[in-house]
């Protein structure tokens, strides 16, 4: 027999083993934490560079729309064309674009000037800081960009304008006249000059955040305006973590300083308090151990095992046991084996009656033929022998006999398309008989689907509603039609007639799978031997018009049958 430890050697042991893991996991914990921490910080400054670069976007997006407004107006490209075809303008056709332009800065904040330059040379300005396009210190001194091809371009401005204590530094956007009658012919060049400043009132950052935004690598725009003109090279890099984007728009490069002080001294704040934390913890641990019992783990697996095997069907699984259970663990495990083995012969119990109520199910529903048919057909054969001495009779009895064995033998088995189909011949052979109009039968079946396999008696019971429903008081010829297709692994049967429909409400009842469909025994004995053949994969639907017929729609599974010759052979 095993020796048991003594309780005091377990728990020097088990404190010897835990102290390194636990020491391992408080350094690799913190580790994580610098990770995640640096991670979380690492995306807050990517947020916020996104959102520079966004506003950024907005507010480039918003003035580029003024100046394309202003460049594609009809009116305004028909001013500059005057203009370029005078040798010398007049005072009035410059006044109309000057008009303009001040229509333009004034509605417009943060605009402080705009400039257009046709293409004969001539140039006309508005300077919203001096409320004049005759007399201005720099709008009409802005050089124009050779744009190319492209329809706009965006720079920043070298010009700075306002008092030397509080100087305006600006961007410019510039866009081609465009007349889309002509589009490649040049007409002239329109500057917008912005107040940088408009920047900085949308885009927020933190106390410890400084976004610039520069072109070529010179600061074009800050919120320290002293920080402008400068190369971005020249910034100390030193104590700050750097983020930069490229605008799509503009080509200009977004940059976000963070200054990481503050950062660092929230990480060693965090570390040392998760590095007590985690020694408390340590020691509360150590505690515990002396609590624990390394038998009682063990049994408990044991039984978290057994539970699992259970969980997945395994009725047969059983916990080791001593031969008398020593503690409440024990017993329990010797309760959860005898609840195995009873659970073991209730299922097979279980499965047994299932299969017996299934087959008692398929063999009941399936002898169950309408009493009404062998009444009427017996009748009819009666008739037909008093009124007609013909040996048609005997082919009727003949057929009679062939349906009855046909039904009555094997219950519940399948049979070919095609040995179906020839018991529904005789079926409807007697069936006309009835009927006071001639009857006709469609098949579209192709060839290589008769050997495929059904249950018995699948068609018959939408045949007979069709006749006994569909076709009475039909006073035109009668029709069925029965086609088949194969489709992947799944059978579709249509049993189309042309008699004389069904209401709605009947083919929402017949079409409600937990409908019994009143007094159409037939449809709901299909349906319940399908659900019980086929389980989920299977279908059945109705569609109905009065006056215009009715059609059956199945969808079963395909399943491949034997010979043609084994198929007549069982039948027999």
């Amino acid at each position: 027999m095993k020796k048991s430890r003594s309780l005091r050697s377990m728990i020097i042991f088990l404190a010897v083993v835990l102290v390194i893991p636990i020491l391992c996991f408080s350094l690799y914990l913190q580790a994580q934490t610098w990770k995640i921490m640096k991670h979380n910080l690492q995306r807050e400054l990517s947020g916020e560079l996104n959102t520079a670069d966004h506003i950024l976007q907005m507010i480039v997006d918003k003035y580029d729309m003024v100046l394309y407004d202003f460049c594609t107006d009809d009116a305004m490209i028909e001013l500059v064309e005057d203009i370029n075809e005078s040798e010398k303008p007049s005072d009035a056709l410059k006044y109309q674009i000057r008009r303009n332009l001040a229509h333009i800065c004034n509605r417009n904040e943060g605009v402080e000037g705009i400039t257009l330059i046709t293409e004969s040379g001539q140039v006309c300005f508005y300077d919203k800081r001096a409320a004049s396009f005759v007399s201005t210190k720099w709008a009409n001194r802005i050089s124009v960009s050779d744009i190319q091809d492209q329809m706009a371009l965006y720079r920043g401005s070298s010009e700075v304008i306002g008092e030397a204590e509080h100087p305006v530094h600006m961007f410019q956007l510039v866009r081609r006249l465009a007349d889309y009658r002509n589009i490649n012919r040049r007409i002239g060049t329109v500057i917008l000059s912005v107040d940088q400043s408009v920047l900085w009132k949308e885009i927020q950052v933190s106390a410890q955040s400084s976004v610039y935004v520069c072109e070529s690598g010179q600061i074009i725009a800050a919120a320290d305006t002293k920080q402008i003109g400068s190369s971005i090279l020249s910034k100390p890099q030193r104590g700050y973590r750097v983020l930069q984007t490229k605008n799509k728009k503009t080509g200009w490069d977004v940059y976000h300083f963070y200054e990481t002080a503050q950062f660092e001294q929230m990480v060693f704040t965090n570390i040392c308090i998760g590095l007590g934390t985690l020694a408390a913890l340590m020691l509360l641990s150590l505690t515990l151990v002396s609590l624990m019992t390394g038998p009682m783990l063990e049994q408990v697996g044991r039984l978290g095992y057994a539970m699992s095997e259970i969980e997945n069907g395994n009725f047969s699984v059983q916990i080791p046991l001593a031969s008398q259970p020593a503690n409440e663990l024990e017993r329990i495990s010797a309760g959860f084996n005898e609840m195995s083995v009873q659970l073991k012969k209730l299922m097979e119990a279980v499965k047994q009656s299932t299969v017996e109520q299934k087959n008692a199910e398929l063999q009941a529903m399936e002898a169950q033929i309408d009493p009404h048919f062998l009444y009427n057909t017996l009748d009819t054969i009666n008739w037909k022998a008093l009124e007609c001495d013909e040996f048609e009779i005997s082919s009727m009895v003949g057929a009679l006999a062939d349906i009855l064995r046909y039904s009555i033998r094997n219950p519940g088995d399948m049979v070919s398309i095609s040995q179906e189909l020839s018991w529904l011949e005789r079926y409807i052979m007697l069936q006309k008989e009835k009927l006071e109009q001639p009857l006709s039968v469609v098949t579209d079946i192709p060839k290589e689907l008769m050997g495929y396999r059904i249950h018995k008696l699948l068609l018959q019971p939408f045949v007979e509603n069709a006749i006994n429903h569909g076709f009475r008081r039909m006073k035109e010829p009668c029709r069925i039609e029965i086609s088949m297709k194969l489709s992947g692994e799944q059978f579709y049967i249509r049993i189309h007639d042309n008699g004389c429909g069904i209401s709605p409400e009947l083919v929402r009842e017949l079409n409600n799978k937990k409908s019994s469909a009143g007094a159409h025994v037939g449809v709901a004995n299909v349906r319940k031997r399908l659900e019980l053949y086929y389980g989920e994969n299977h279908g059945m639907y109705f569609e109905s018009r009065e006056g215009s017929g009715t059609s059956v729609h199945l969808f079963i599974r395909a399943i491949r049958g034997g010979s043609q010759d084994e198929d007549n052979n069982s039948g027999r």
